[in-house]
Formats: structure tokens, C-alpha cells, sequence
């Protein structure tokens, strides 16, 4: 079988609606939401036109289509007699060679799926009621390449001693507490807080709180190695608003949050550091 990997255009617009079509149909508990031909339209005038797709195989037997804005794929179908070889994985491969991170969906029901994207390293993060279209349970799913996970109690010392080198090494920061005062404000907020760790045993850290989505800490001990970014991608999935406050005089700081999608909204002449902060705004 001929698993070789292209970019889609128009032409193979019908090809893959037919294959998507023929999973809906073929699938019991899915419901037919939208006509086949109003697939179709879609595909044509906005799927293939705003994303990535990629198509395997001659005749063509599955495709995928990325939004590399945001990450994610939102297709991934291999038809029914050619699965089981590898073609899902290829597809899949394409995309975590062009991300440092991945996010998708699918559905509870979709068991097999689910397994798939097991074995491909991705976790599931958070699972719905059924907040979309089709009324059914779905659940989001994200690979990294450095792997992400959640911080424990045992965690604090080596976050606070990267936040430690970091003052040390900020001319315009002053000192206000130990290493140890660190580590214990770390494991008090911890109840209270989301913390992803990357790395092992620890290059970077991420504090949010789930309530209001504020991240308190983001610190990396290798700056421009990717970990920030991917720490804040896994803080943004599953929501559409995030806030945080940074030191005015941390330009390093602001053109990268810039850069990920959060604006300025307030300034604040005095932080808890005694140094004017910058208050920024994340909305999906």
C-alpha cells in the first residue's frame, strides 16, 4: 500500500468528504448533523482554505486537517480497509513534526480512537457532557514533545529553585524571600492551583488558577527552548480566557505573551514586588 504523505488542495475535496461521510454512516451512535453535500461545501470554501490538510496514499485512503494556529487537528480519517496500517499514525506523525504540541477531540463513544491516541503518547485532559453539535460526549486530548504533567508537593523545591536563578540573574529584581520561603509559598498555593511541570526532573513550571484563570508563575530554566510556549498551551486548552501579570521592566516577558495572543489591558504602578506590573488578557 502507498502510505506517502502530500499536501490536500481542492482537487481532493471530494475524496475526502467521501471518506468522513462514509464514517458518519457507517458509525451507529453518530448522528447525521448536516447533508452530505453541505459536508462537502464546507470542506470546500472553508476547511481547505483556512487549514492544513494532508492526504495519504494513491488513491488516496485518509487525510487530516490542522489548525496550526491553534494546534490542533480537527480531522483524522483513514478509510475502513485500509486501516490498521500505519496511515492514522503517518498523518498523526506529520503533525507532531510540525508542533511542539498537539491538541484534538473526539468522542467518549469512539473507543478505538481513544486507544489510537494512547499509544500515540497523548493524555486526555478534559471530557464534556456533550458541548458540541452532535450533543455527545467528547473528550480533549494533547501531546507535547517535552513531556507535560502535574506538579505534587514534592515538585516545590525544584520550582522555587528556578525561580530562585531567575531573580538571581534579573539586575532590576529585588530579593524578598529565601529559597526555602519559595518552596514554601509553592507548596501552600498548591491546593488551590493547576502546576504542569516539563521536563524530569524539572525545566519549567506553570501556576493557574482554575477559578479565574490567572497564572501566577511561569518560569523556565532553558529560555527559548520551546517549554514556555508549551506550558501555556496546555494552561489554554479546554478554555477561552486567560489572565496574568508581568513586571513593567520584563520586555522579554511581554513580547513573548504578545506573541502567544494575550494584549495588554491594565497598568499597575505598584506589584507585590514594588515595581509596576503589566496586567495581560488572553481570549480564544
Amino acid at each position: 500500500m502507498n502510505a506517502a504523505i502530500r499536501q490536500g488542495d481542492l482537487d481532493d475535496v471530494s475524496v475526502c468528504v467521501a471518506i468522513k461521510n462514509a464514517w458518519i454512516d457507517g458509525t451507529d451512535w453518530m448522528p447525521r448533523i448536516h447533508e452530505a453535500s453541505s459536508v462537502e461545501r464546507h470542506y470546500r470554501n472553508v476547511v481547505f482554505p483556512d487549514r492544513k490538510v494532508f492526504v495519504v496514499g494513491t488513491p488516496v485512503f485518509g487525510f487530516m486537517t490542522l489548525d496550526a494556529c491553534e494546534g490542533e487537528v480537527t480531522d483524522l480519517f483513514v478509510v475502513e480497509k485500509a486501516r490498521s496500517n500505519g496511515l492514522g499514525k503517518a498523518l498523526l506523525d506529520r503533525a507532531k513534526d510540525k508542533l511542539s504540541a498537539v491538541s484534538l477531540w473526539t468522542f467518549v463513544a469512539n473507543e478505538g480512537a481513544r486507544r489510537f491516541y494512547a499509544r500515540e503518547g497523548f493524555d486526555e485532559v478534559l471530557q464534556t457532557d456533550g458541548d458540541n453539535e452532535e450533543g455527545l460526549p467528547d473528550v480533549l486530548l494533547w501531546w507535547s514533545k517535552e513531556p507535560v504533567r502535574r506538579a505534587g508537593p514534592g515538585d516545590a523545591a525544584s520550582c522555587a529553585r528556578i525561580v530562585s536563578a531567575w531573580i538571581d540573574q534579573t539586575d532590576w529584581l529585588p530579593r524578598l524571600h529565601s529559597l526555602d520561603a519559595l518552596t514554601a509559598m509553592i507548596v501552600e498555593a498548591m491546593p488551590a492551583r493547576d502546576i504542569y511541570l516539563i521536563g524530569e526532573p524539572c525545566d519549567g513550571y506553570l501556576s493557574l488558577n482554575p477559578e479565574t484563570g490567572h497564572i501566577g508563575a511561569l518560569y523556565t530554566s532553558r529560555p527559548g527552548a520551546g517549554l514556555g510556549k508549551t506550558l501555556l498551551d496546555r494552561a489554554k486548552l479546554g478554555r477561552d480566557y486567560l489572565q496574568l501579570n508581568t513586571h513593567d521592566p520584563n520586555q522579554a516577558a511581554q513580547r513573548f505573551y504578545k506573541r502567544e495572543g494575550f494584549e495588554v489591558v491594565e497598568r499597575l504602578p505598584d506589584g507585590i514586588d514594588g515595581l509596576p506590573e503589566l496586567r495581560m488578557e488572553w481570549r480564544r
